[in-house]
């Protein structure tokens, strides 16, 4: 599921450059609220809300408009009173009011106003209409795409760029062991989900460029992450297909990266 949300804040408040960690920690905390029908669920495939272990999620980047920008702050300063985010969960679609009902509970606490915490609050939203799902799709990523590798014997490479000639083999290992992950680590082929002989492939569109986060403190203890944004063209099985849609490509979706939307 997907949803657009609108934000209202008050007019002048400052938010850092920064902001992914605490939108998703926002994201966690409203996810820890839910009911028990979403918890058993969740629990069902082998996650749990309140340990923050279900990362199957990921956000855009805020809209905002206008605005003032100080880089030396690394801030940014909001001359309106409206930002918009996206969030996209792989989740059952007989959730999506409940998931509504929660994120209009809980306001989402960024940056200051006058000294004090910032509050901005759902006010409008929209469950985005799901996608006709193909097994050649084009993307543009929205958030950056973050994609490691390890090679034998060397350090983890955590910005491989998306040239690179090895990119492709990571980023259909990374999406292959997350959606097995969420299907408990069961063979994606037993279930008809995955056809192993089918053949994966992906394709550059244009110049990538490179976006460098700074994050605050998380369980995984990652201070920074580098991704790309770029637009794409993939090919890969329908079932895959929609799971990187809704949870994000890449790697770490749920601290800001992987959002990417149909070109």
């Amino acid at each position: 599921m997907r949803i657009q949300f609108s934000l209202s804040c008050q007019k002048g408040a400052i938010i850092p450059i920064n902001y992914q960690s605490e939108i998703s920690n926002w994201i966690f905390s409203v996810l820890s609220n839910a009911g028990a029908e979403l918890s058993a669920w969740v629990q069902q495939r082998g996650f749990d809300l309140n340990s923050r272990n279900f990362k199957l999620f990921s956000f855009s980047s805020l809209a905002i408009y206008p605005y003032e920008m100080d880089q030396v702050k690394q801030e940014f300063k909001l001359l309106g009173n409206q930002v918009k985010l996206s969030v996209s969960i792989y989740l059952d679609p007989a959730f999506e009011q409940q998931i509504v009902h929660l994120f209009r509970q809980l306001p989402l606490t960024l940056g200051t106003v006058e000294g004090r915490p910032a509050q901005f609050e759902v006010k409008h939203w929209q469950i985005m209409p799901r996608p006709l799902f193909k097994d050649t799709m084009q993307f543009k990523a929205v958030s950056p795409i973050s994609i490691t590798t390890v090679e034998e014997g060397k350090a983890a490479n955590l910005y491989l760029l998306p040239d690179n000639e090895a990119y492709d083999i990571s980023f259909f290992n990374h999406a292959v062991r997350r959606f097995k992950a969420a299907m408990q680590y069961k063979s994606l082929a037993a279930l008809k989900l995955l056809d192993p002989s089918f053949p994966m492939q992906f394709r550059l569109l244009g110049q990538a460029k490179s976006r460098l986060i700074h994050l605050k403190p998380n369980p995984e203890s990652i201070s920074q992450l580098r991704g790309f944004v770029f637009e794409f063209e993939v090919s890969m099985p329908v079932p895959l297909m929609e799971f990187c849609y809704y949870a994000g490509f890449g790697e770490f979706p749920h601290l800001g990266f992987g959002f990417a939307e149909l070109k």
